[in-house]
């Protein structure tokens, strides 16, 4: 794929992004934006305001109430525009939109996402495992619901690389060959390499701290031997990891431009090797997660 083209279920040709005034939304808005400059998008920043429960009702006509939330809505414009100033500063020539919507951010963005090509959202990268089970985002609580592909942009990066290669975590689903789809696209769009890394649990309890990569199964190679065809200037790699399938991916994650995985749009990952242990993913991921939705 060129740049300016468009992955086969691009509708829209819309990088949306929600934000806050946050560390993380700035990440998620310089990976955004890049994305949106690569492709031929234009860039849509987003900020929900969920009324603060005590506050006065929005339909009051007060003066002091009016006067409260045109401050209120002020200060989440506020936030909009110095984050459009500084992306247009970066990449002078974008097409730059603003939306202050009411909400929760969650649903708001839920909502947007249906007129997307990709949604990017920022997320706390979690310290371990156990982090994570308690650590709730906006973005792991997205996970499986935008009919697009959805970018969470983890901070603080761990070995994230944006020179690496695009990974994508497979389980022979269908749902994992929609993101390999997906992640061949990125890895043309982006002139990278593509790393395939499946990941198969042990026959017999055995965890072994450091599995040696097996040959790639014969679903793989079916999968990939079209995309090749597509894309012959993309160099692929193929690796097959066992052990616990967060673990495992998100260590070979280290050093890539993104992780890439797919999911049925049921609100998680059902049907994946990574089965109900996916979110963890959206915490323990070294970089960007790239979430694809099977149609």
């Amino acid at each position: 794929m060129t740049r300016g083209s468009m992955h086969s279920q691009d509708v829209n040709g819309q990088v949306v992004v929600g934000v806050a005034r946050s560390t993380t939304a700035r990440a998620a808005v310089d990976w955004a934006a890049d994305a949106a400059a690569r492709h031929g998008w234009p860039l849509c920043l987003v900020h929900a305001q969920e009324w603060p429960a005590g506050a006065a009702p929005k339909d009051r006509r007060d003066a002091s109430d009016q006067a409260w939330a045109s401050h209120f809505r002020a200060a989440g414009q506020s936030v909009l525009d110095d984050l459009r100033d500084a992306t247009a500063e970066r990449l002078p020539g974008l097409p730059i939109t603003t939306r202050l919507l009411d909400g929760r951010p969650t649903a708001v963005l839920r909502e947007v996402a249906e007129e997307a090509s990709l949604l990017v959202v920022g997320g706390h990268r979690a310290s371990g495992p156990g982090e994570a089970l308690t650590f709730g985002t906006t973005g792991p609580a997205l996970v499986g619901h935008p009919p697009c592909p959805l970018v969470i942009v983890l901070h603080p990066a761990s070995g994230f690389d944006p020179s690496g290669p695009v990974m994508v975590g497979l389980d022979g689903s269908a749902a994992s060959a929609t993101a390999l789809a997906f992640a061949i696209a990125e890895a043309a769009a982006w002139d990278a390499d593509l790393l395939v890394v499946q990941v198969r649990r042990p026959h017999h309890g055995d965890w072994p701290e450091r599995p040696q990569a097996q040959e790639p199964g014969t679903d793989l190679a079916a999968a990939l031997a079209g995309l090749r065809e597509k894309y012959p200037r993309v160099t692929v790699a193929q690796e097959v990891a066992v052990g616990n399938p967060t673990v495992r991916l998100a260590e070979r994650a280290a050093g890539a431009r993104c992780l890439v995985v797919g999911s049925r749009g049921v609100g998680g990952f059902r049907g994946m090797v990574l089965g109900s242990t996916s979110r963890g993913l959206s915490h323990l991921a070294p970089g960007p997660l790239v979430v694809v939705p099977h149609r």
